[in-house]
């Protein structure tokens, strides 16, 4: 066939929008859904999204899929499941067994090859074997703090200084993104889980490794700190009321020292009444500023991001574990 046969493996909020537009896709075929929720398993797809096809439904294993799957030369998992590469490794490895490309918006994909040398190792020879790939990626990571910058670094050369800041009214996201930055919490709350490494983005320091990476240039010591964002008047979301002196967001910094002298600093600002932008900065012999007004809205935009790698993973044939800067130029694709 030649339609791309799509799993969607988990369900959760960002998983259903990655659905939708998997759905919409002329050159993609959703076969059915992946999702350990009790709630939604033998569920037609069309149950969770209207434009998905009522004849596909959810399993809790992606083996009682096979018998549909083994009808398409190409085909493509969009995974979407969790934040850390040790627990959803095993989630990937069994995509791998039965013949699918993995596209996942693990954050810590995106360039595990630092944090995770030899489970990196592990995963990029499991992939070859099988002859199919395994990419990490998304908004942020993936996009605008690592992809976007690297892009830009191109018109310019005598780079010094690459600077980038994203903040992001966190009212206009998903609840469980608001949850995990913290709102609602107290002070001490924020600070005790900020302690155990509990609470924060995942992610900045694989753009911050990745943006290295793509420069040539060797990190010698990384400088990060987390913060809260105090709430300076009342506010009620449809899941909280705030108060004065709440939680509302957090400010998360990360900058790194470099054998070449280059400076990077990545800054993150989510947090509820932000001002919502995007502004990069590369310093160089000709200065290259981008600045997006309203930002990128990051659950939409990464879930057409995950579908536009997952079609040029299917047409590239590329294998083992790649990165954003191994596939080309990342982008919107009518047809391969």
């Amino acid at each position: 066939m030649s339609k791309i046969a799509v799993v969607s493996f988990g369900l959760g909020p960002i998983g259903v929008e990655i659905l939708k537009k998997c759905s919409l896709e002329e050159h993609i075929e959703v076969v059915g859904g992946v999702d350990l929720d009790p709630q939604k398993l033998d569920l037609p797809l069309s149950e969770l999204v209207s434009e998905a096809p009522t004849n596909r439904h959810i399993h809790d294993n992606i083996s009682k899929l096979q018998y549909i799957v083994s009808a398409y030369d190409r085909k493509v998992a969009v995974h979407a499941t969790g934040s850390h590469l040790p627990s959803v490794w095993p989630q990937i490895k069994e995509l791998l067994d039965h013949g699918f490309h993995v596209v996942s918006t693990c954050e810590e994909l995106l360039y595990p090859w630092h944090r995770y040398p030899e489970l990196s190792a592990e995963i990029d020879q499991y992939a070859q074997r099988k002859g199919k790939a395994v990419i990490g990626t998304g908004i942020n990571p993936g996009f605008v703090m690592d992809t976007l910058p690297l892009v830009a670094s191109t018109v310019t050369d005598g780079i010094t200084r690459i600077q980038i800041k994203r903040h992001v009214d966190a009212r206009k996201r998903r609840v469980p993104l608001q949850q995990k930055v913290g709102i609602g919490k107290t002070v001490e709350a924020f600070e005790e889980l900020a302690k155990d490494n509990a609470i924060g983005h995942v992610g900045l320091e694989e753009s911050l490794r990745m943006l290295a990476t793509g420069l040539g240039i060797t990190i010698q010591e990384v400088h990060a700190s987390l913060q809260p964002i105090l709430l300076e008047q009342k506010l009620s979301l449809p899941w909280i009321d705030l108060e004065i002196g709440d939680v509302a967001g957090q400010l998360q910094k990360m900058s790194a020292v470099t054998e070449e002298g280059i400076t990077l600093e990545l800054e993150l600002k989510m947090a509820a009444g932000v001002e919502s932008q995007d502004a990069i900065s590369v310093e160089g012999n000709d200065h290259v500023q981008l600045l997006i007004p309203n930002g990128i809205f990051g659950d939409t935009a990464t879930a057409s991001m995950i579908v536009n790698v997952g079609k040029s993973l299917a047409w590239q044939e590329q294998v083992g574990l790649v990165t954003m800067m191994h596939g080309g130029l990342p982008r919107y694709r009518y047809k391969g």
